[in-house]
C-alpha cells in the first residue's frame, strides 16, 4: 500500500527565503504552453532520497508557490522507493513523476528496468537547455548512455578526517603520505570495497597516481581498522584512539567538529594527486510513463533553472550547483567548486561510469585477501 503523501504548505517559502528571486522560466511559447499544461494537471509526484533531497523539502514550496501546482513528495530509502514503483509498473501503476536522489539506486535498479525517461528532450526552458551555463560547458549524466540520470550539482570530495591534536595537516599532503610507517594502525576506516564509499575509492582506484598498487599496500602494510559504521569511526577520531579517519568518516567528522571535539573532516589543502568532485545524492531523474508528464516536465526545467538551483543549493548547504551562474557565497569555502579550479569529475567519466561495479570487486578482494571479511 502506498504511504500517504504530504502536500507541501507554500507559507514556509516566504518566511524562509524572503530575497529569493521571483523570476520566472524564460517567456517562451513552449513554456507557456507547458505551464498552462502542468496547472490542468494540477499536481506532480516527487521521491526525495538522500541526504541531499531530503533537505530539498524545504524548496518545495516555491515551485508550489510560483506555478500553482501541488508537490507531494516522499522521503525514505531509495532502494525501498525503487522495489515498490517497480512492482506497481508491473502492475500496470505508474505513481511517480521525479526522482531527486543517489545515482547506484537508478543504475541498478531504475534505468535496467527502463523506468526512466530519456531526460534531454524535456529540458525546455533556454536558460536550462544552454551548455554554456554549466560546468564545463555541458550537462552532466551520470550513466552509460548519458541522458538519464542529469546530476546538477557536485562538491569537493573529502576522504580525510583527522584528530586536529594529533595530525598536523601539513603532514599530509598527498595520499602516499598516509602510507608512511608512522600511520600503521592508526587509521580506521570504512571499506573502500563498500558500496558507499564508491564515490571516494572508485576515482582513486582509476587515478594513475594512486591506482591499485596504493590499495594493496594501504591494505596489507598500514594495517587499518575497518569498520561498518561511520559514526562509530569518526568518535574514535574525535575522541583520539585513532588520528586518521579514511572513506566516509568526513561527515560526521564535521558534525563533531561542531560539538567542539578536536576534529576536521577535511584538509585545508588540495592532494597532490588532484582533486575529485563528488555529485553524491545531486541527480534529478524524470519516471517513464509519469502520471503527470506535463508536471513532471515543468518541475524538471524548475529545478535546474537558476532560481532552482540557487534554492538547492542554500537548503542543501553541502553541495554546489553545476550551473555556472548560481551564487555559491551562500554555502561554505570547502563546498564551492572552484571555477578555476582543475579536478576529475567520475560522474562524467565513462571509465567512473561502466566499471564502478568492476573496480569495487576488485577493491573487495583486495581487503580480502589482506585479511579482511
Amino acid at each position: 500500500m502506498m504511504r500517504q503523501l504530504v502536500s507541501i504548505s507554500v507559507v514556509a517559502t516566504v518566511l524562509m527565503f524572503p530575497t529569493v528571486s521571483a523570476q520566472v522560466a524564460a517567456a517562451t511559447p513552449e513554456m507557456d504552453k507547458l505551464i498552462a499544461a502542468a496547472k490542468k494537471e494540477g499536481q506532480v509526484e516527487v521521491i526525495l532520497s538522500g541526504q541531499v533531497p531530503r533537505k530539498l523539502r524545504a524548496a518545495m514550496p516555491a515551485f508550489q508557490k510560483k506555478y500553482g501546482v501541488k508537490i507531494n513528495f516522499q522521503t525514505g530509502s531509495g532502494r525501498k522507493h525503487a522495489e515498490r514503483i517497480l512492482a506497481e509498473r508491473r502492475a500496470g501503476r505508474f505513481t511517480v513523476d521525479v526522482w531527486l536522489g543517489g545515482a547506484n539506486t537508478a543504475l541498478v535498479q531504475l534505468l535496467p528496468n527502463k523506468a526512466l525517461a530519456s531526460f534531454p528532450e524535456l529540458l525546455i526552458d533556454p536558460e536550462v537547455k544552454d551548455p554554456k551555463l554549466w560546468f564545463k560547458g555541458k550537462h552532466h549524466y551520470t550513466d552509460p548512455e548519458h541522458r538519464y540520470i542529469f546530476t546538477w550539482g557536485a562538491s569537493p570530495a573529502y576522504n580525510i578526517s583527522y584528530n586536529t591534536k594529533m595530525v598536523k595537516p601539513e603532514e599530509i599532503k598527498s595520499y602516499h603520505d598516509l602510507l608512511n610507517p608512522k600511520w600503521k594502525g592508526k587509521i580506521v576506516s570504512w571499506s573502500p570495497g563498500a558500496q558507499g564509499t564508491a564515490a571516494s575509492s572508485v576515482p582513486m582506484f582509476i587515478n594513475p597516481k594512486i591506482g591499485e598498487k596504493w590499495f594493496r599496500r594501504w591494505a596489507n602494510e598500514m594495517k587499518p581498522v575497518i569498520v561498518t559504521d561511520a559514526r562509530q569511526a569518526a568518535e574514535w577520531v574525535a575522541i583520539g584512539r585513532f588520528p586518521i579517519g579514511l572513506f566516509g568518516t568526513s561527515t560526521q567528522a564535521e558534525i563533531l567538529a561542531g560539538q567542539n571535539f578536536p576534529i576536521a573532516g577535511w584538509l585545508p589543502h588540495p592532494m597532490a594527486e588532484g582533486e575529485v568532485l563528488s555529485a553524491s545524492a545531486a541527480n534529478l531523474m524524470a519516471m517513464d510513463r509519469a502520471p503527470n508528464p506535463n508536471a513532471r516536465n515543468l518541475f524538471i526545467n524548475w529545478a535546474l533553472s537558476k532560481e532552482g538551483q540557487s534554492l538547492f543549493i542554500k537548503i542543501g548547504e553541502k553541495t554546489d550547483s553545476l550551473r555556472r551562474d548560481v551564487d555559491n557565497k551562500v554555502i561554505a569555502q570547502q563546498y564551492r567548486i572552484d571555477p578555476e579550479g582543475e579536478y576529475y569529475v567520475p560522474f562524467s567519466d565513462p571509465t567512473y561510469i561502466n566499471k564502478q561495479s568492476e573496480i569495487i570487486t576488485k577493491l573487495r578482494t583486495i581487503m580480502k585477501e589482506a585479511g579482511y571479511k
